[in-house]
């Protein structure tokens, strides 16, 4: 099983204007995350199920996602990829749907968290930007520290 965590785009900045739950993706980020989603399928084949915060901007990510890899399915809102989500109910949705490739989009810090916790290192000191994708593969059940990362890109930028 592999576990795809993605950090959704560059999203507005914070405001007494907006409310945090309804902050979208900026025109940069939607260029950047449909740029980077299509290198990435350089790497990945396709995705069985996309799961994403209920958050705007990690929705509006998750359907860029789709359209670039032309799923036909709809995106899956998993209340636990908010910030202060519970790495063992991701992983026990995980091996609940017994799916191959699995997406989950979701915020900081939980992005950095959910990497270290399921490929057993304390703490990752990398900053995992706007838009970036990490595999995370698993031999057997998904678990905690049982986890393989494979792959961490970064996003590209809107040119390319």
């Amino acid at each position: 099983m592999n576990i795809y965590l993605i950090r959704h785009g560059e999203a507005e900045p914070t405001s007494d204007n907006k409310p945090h739950e309804e902050r979208a993706l900026t025109e940069e980020g939607v260029i950047i995350l449909r740029n980077s989603s299509l290198l990435w399928k350089n790497f990945v084949d396709s995705f069985d199920i996309i799961l994403s915060s209920p958050l705007k901007r990690a929705k509006q990510t998750a359907e860029i996602i789709m359209e670039a890899f032309a799923l036909k399915t709809e995106v899956v809102v998993e209340i636990s990829l908010l910030n202060g989500g519970q790495i063992n109910d991701l992983l026990n949705l995980a091996a609940a749907l017994e799916l191959e490739n699995i997406a989950m989009v979701g915020h900081q810090p939980d992005i950095s968290m959910h990497i270290s916790a399921m490929i057993g290192i304390e703490d990752i000191k990398a900053r995992i930007s706007p838009g970036t994708i990490a595999k995370i593969s698993f031999p057997e059940k998904p678990r905690i520290g049982k986890g393989v990362l494979e792959l961490l890109l970064p996003p590209i930028n809107k040119k390319g």
